[in-house]
């Protein structure tokens, strides 16, 4: 109860949330979630009205946002890509909406552009049931008015600082702790009063005896305080030695025209370990082709990060809480024969 109430108070400072009594804010997070340990508690400390769906459709919510006029709110990527589809299909879109938070997975770039195009402020949050959630947030610094379209594109797309009683660290798998250079990606720590210390029923902690907690995030510290998320270690795709990130790649494919959805995984090769298999959800209506992606992810992606195979799906498999379910995929495309070229 201590660990939430200071979690609480710390998401009610104007730059996580931007919570007031004249805020509306609808979470598009079920309450079984960890974000139910949050965002309520800190509407009730700031006085903000919440409203909340029975049901995940983005009809009802655009018309629940349109009539309690909803000025913030919260989900997971394939939220607002539901929300799209809705909106570009009814003409209808959410009208009153001056926040929007992203969190769970990194939003590719084409969303966040057009979320702003909306007139919304976008935020991305990261975080983890072991820090209750929440971890880091994003915010519009002082420049943010002098800044280009691109720089406050790149801004946003990162994860954001740390709230007060927060600290983050990354290192190397000996664990030595690396630069916050932006340049060097490491294993992701974590430490805080609301940060997990030992796990119900375990005999040992999860964390080490200086407090760190592991946090199985792949991450990149920057020079300004802002981390960056470039995948999770059990999702990098390790290709001769080399990491590839699958969120990287999956957000430069969702940025090509005709692409719904996409997801990476490594599926082993047998000269370079693992290469990267990309599985794609077409838009409705829409006949887009490998070439296609493949020429779009040239412009964007490293050349040895293009994938050796694109597989055309109906859909693809999401948790509960909408976060892409890659354990089923690599179980489903386990014996996917790449060329030893």
């Amino acid at each position: 109860h201590r660990s939430t109430l200071i979690h609480a108070m710390a998401e009610v400072a104007p730059w996580v949330f931007d919570l007031s009594p004249n805020a509306v804010v609808l979470p598009v997070v079920p309450m079984f979630h960890a974000a139910a340990w949050g965002l309520p508690f800190a509407c009730a400390l700031s006085g903000a009205k919440v409203v909340y769906s029975a049901v995940n459709d983005p009809a009802v919510l655009c018309r629940l946002m349109n009539d309690e006029k909803v000025t913030h709110s919260a989900g997971v990527p394939t939220v607002w890509l539901a929300m799209f589809g809705h909106m570009d299909a009814s003409g209808d879109a959410p009208r009153h909406l001056r926040q929007v938070t992203i969190g769970g997975s990194a939003a590719p770039r084409a969303m966040i552009e057009r979320i702003m195009g909306m007139g919304a402020t976008v935020k991305h949050l990261w975080g983890m049931t072991e820090t209750s959630p929440i971890g880091t947030a994003g915010f519009n610094p002082p420049h943010w008015d002098d800044m280009t379209r691109d720089e406050k594109l790149d801004l946003v797309g990162k994860q954001g600082s740390v709230p007060f009683g927060i600290e983050l660290r990354i290192i190397d798998d000996e664990g030595t702790v690396l630069a916050r250079d932006g340049k060097v990606a490491g294993r992701l720590q974590v430490r805080g009063p609301w940060v997990v210390q030992r796990y119900f029923g375990a005999d040992q902690d999860a964390v080490d005896k200086d407090g760190w907690f592991d946090t199985g995030d792949v991450a990149m510290l920057h020079s300004d305080g802002t981390m960056q998320i470039t995948d999770r270690s059990k999702d990098v795709i390790k290709s001769g030695g080399e990491w590839i990130s699958s969120v990287d790649l999956e957000n430069a494919a969702v940025g090509c025209p005709g692409v719904a959805e996409a997801a990476a995984i490594g599926i082993h090769h047998p000269k370079w370990d693992e290469r990267p298999l990309l599985l794609v959800v077409r838009k409705p209506g829409n006949d887009v082709t490998e070439q296609t992606i493949l020429d779009h992810l040239a412009k964007h992606v490293a050349k040895w990060w293009l994938p050796d195979a694109i597989v055309f799906v109906e859909d693809l498999p999401h948790t509960a809480t909408g976060k892409l379910l890659k354990t089923a995929l690599r179980e489903r495309f386990k014996d996917f024969a790449l060329a030893a070229a």
